[in-house]
């Protein structure tokens, strides 16, 4: 037999319904044969390679066994960190050189994205079993194969998820099915862990479909919860949650209250957590919650493994499906690969459009910070397409590997060297600029001007600091962060590129001249490629560890700037303490982060920019350079004139 057609299963949404339910179709058939014991040869030669690079029980032992009782063959590397992943080798590699040993491959990681990049570099199929917290399409298929067995269809189901929904990547595909199937989907996440926004927002914009959020206690009590949830007829497939005292006034057409006919429980995902975050009091579930007027006809369903969530009490309810789910998982991945098969006459997938090209500018950095392009980001350039988002005053940027949405506040024309706050007047032309190849986005003012960029328009210029007082005012921060510095040879400073690096270098020369002790001096690009600290002395090297830190910076506009800096010390060392000079604050700050030490202080309205000169002291033969001097102008939020796009 030759090998497998190149057709990847990464997402649930790789499948479309018909293709779902022939792979249901298929899994009756061998259901069947199992319970026969007929033979099943149409896998005979074939070979798939199971990459798992977190520990999987069901997932890996079904679809090894799927390939098995298919009549083919399996090479496995149950534990990554016995192969050459633990020398360093990338995935990009690691499927390039599996695709040579095999005809399929199924792919586990830890990274969001990752199965993406091994579809991407592999020869033969991959199939994702799971990414990070991002997705987990075979485990879906499996759940939507019992819940239909069990209910006999899928459209107008009352399915309630319960639990980790934040990193429970099953969750987010089956979210994804129930949606497009026409399943009605409550929501009930332990505290602190709902559905990520990035689901919610790709579901309202590409669906036009919303999730109803209750408590876990709202779904078990007998009083509220589902007797409180009605379904909106001008809406089927949306959910209206309302929990007055008497909600058929507020909808006099409402139906009767809906019926639940899924609990869908999850773990906590330990791995995923933060070590502040790993808190008990998760939800336990037992059989009282099935004992509600609404959920008598519940299934429940566990993708497993469990730890505490579930009372072992529900193992003989048979209403308990979740022991079925993991059966289901070889007829099912037998029938998904009989499928792939299948495929060998279809037509190939049409070629995904081109993702933006940002030519000569950086591009601009996943938001998420699981994504596979920022732990592999020696061969993985950042890549996006624009997202269908609900809310059109943002510019919403989709990571192609991850799917998170990256939101632009600033965004910039390459010919013509301007940028913009972007608001939806704007979006014609940044469509236009994507395809000619000019566009530029900017986290922040300063990272737009750091690389030449002017605003497109600005209004009158005053000037709020000279030169004299700039220097006075680096004398007086110079003084106060000595007298705050346990001793000089435990100060370092660290100044953020490129007016606060220069900073930094003149406060070490006045800290020099007050205690005789020149601190290090580093330098930061919180926006380059490897946000790296750059010593600016002679000596070549620079050390976080034991010492206090004074971060320097121009000026401090919304506080992201300082967040990523301070994130960036953190992966170079331990510090002491860190503390934060700014020559101006403008006193219009996103995030809580108050400088120590200041310059001067300016209150500005939003639309004004403050702008700062400083000058590298000329070198011998090079022009006298201008003066130091601080100013603020306002600055024009839209694009109206269409010359400035050409």
């Amino acid at each position: 037999m030759g090998r497998m057609p190149k057709f990847d299963v990464v997402s649930i949404e790789d499948l479309a319904i018909g293709e779902i339910e022939r792979i249901f179709a298929l899994a009756d058939e061998f259901s069947e044969a199992l319970r026969a014991g007929r033979p099943i040869g149409i896998a005979s030669g074939l070979i798939m390679a199971t990459l798992f690079y977190e520990p999987s029980t069901r997932t890996r032992l079904s679809f090894e066994s799927a390939m098995h009782r298919l009549g083919g063959a399996v090479i496995s590397s149950a534990d990554m960190q016995a192969s050459s992943a633990a020398k360093g080798e990338t995935l990009a590699d690691t499927a390039r050189v599996v695709s040579a040993y095999a005809d399929l491959i199924v792919v586990r990681h830890p990274y969001d994205g990752a199965a993406r990049v091994a579809a991407e570099y592999a020869a033969v199929p991959i199939i994702n079993a799971g990414d990070g917290s991002r997705e987990h399409p075979t485990q879906t298929l499996c759940d939507l194969y019992i819940l239909k067995r069990k209910k006999g269809r899928l459209r107008g189901l009352t399915v309630a998820l319960c639990g980790d929904l934040k990193f429970g990547r099953t969750v987010h595909s089956l979210i994804y099915a129930l949606a497009r199937f026409g399943a009605n989907i409550v929501a009930a996440p332990f505290g602190g862990m709902d559905v990520p926004e990035y689901v919610l927002e790709r579901l309202a914009a590409e669906r036009n479909y919303r999730i109803s959020t209750v408590t876990v206690d709202e779904l078990k009590s007998q009083a509220g919860g589902l007797d409180a949830l009605y379904l909106t007829p001008s809406a089927p497939h949306q959910m209206a949650l309302f929990t007055g005292e008497n909600p058929l006034e507020k909808i006099p057409s409402a139906r009767p209250p809906a019926a639940l006919d899924a609990f869908y429980v999850t773990r906590l995902q330990r791995e995923r957590l933060a070590e502040k975050d790993r808190a008990g009091g998760y939800v336990h579930f037992d059989a009282r919650a099935l004992r509600t007027s609404r959920a008598q006809q519940a299934v429940v369903m566990h993708p497993l493994p469990r730890t505490d969530e579930l009372a072992y009490e529900l193992d003989s309810d048979p209403r308990a499906v979740y022991f079925e789910q993991a059966a289901a998982g070889v007829p099912v991945r037998m029938a998904l690969i009989a499928w792939m098969l299948e495929r060998a006459g279809a037509a190939a997938k049409s070629a995904p459009e081109p993702a933006i090209r940002f030519k000569a500018e950086p591009a601009p950095r996943c938001a998420n910070p699981a994504c596979i392009t920022r732990h592999e980001s020696a061969y993985l350039r950042p890549r996006f397409h624009l997202a269908r988002s609900a809310d059109r005053s943002q510019l919403a940027l989709r990571c192609d590997f991850c799917e998170r949405e990256l939101r632009v506040e600033f965004v910039g024309h390459v010919k013509s060297r301007r940028y913009y706050r972007f608001d939806e007047s704007l979006y014609g032309y940044v469509r236009q600029w994507i395809e000619e190849g000019s566009l530029a986005v900017f986290e922040t003012v300063k990272q737009a001007e750091e690389g030449g960029y002017e605003p497109y328009r600005r209004g009158p210029q005053r000037e709020v600091m000279n030169a004299a007082e700039i220097a006075a005012a680096c004398a007086e921060m110079a003084a106060q962060i000595v007298a705050g510095a346990p001793e000089p040879t435990a100060l370092g400073l660290v100044g953020v590129v490129s007016r606060g690096a220069v900073l930094a270098m003149r406060l070490r020369e006045l800290i020099g001249e007050l205690t005789g002790v020149r601190p290090p001096t580093a330098a930061l690009d919180v926006y380059g490629e490897d946000a790296a600290l750059h010593p600016l002395d002679s000596t070549g090297g620079f050390d976080v560890d034991g010492r206090m830190i004074v971060l320097v910076d121009d000026v401090i506009n919304s506080g992201w700037t300082v967040q990523r800096a301070m994130t960036t010390l953190w992966r170079n060392g331990r510090p002491a303490a860190v503390k934060l000079a700014v020559l101006i604050d403008r006193g219009h700050r996103a995030l809580p982060i108050r400088p120590n030490y200041v310059g001067k202080r300016i209150p500005t309205a939003r639309n004004d920019r403050v702008r700062v000169r400083l000058n590298v002291p000329a070198g011998e033969g090079e022009a006298r350079r201008p003066v130091d001097r601080v100013v603020v102008y306002s600055m024009v939020d839209s694009l109206r004139e269409p010359e400035a796009a050409t």
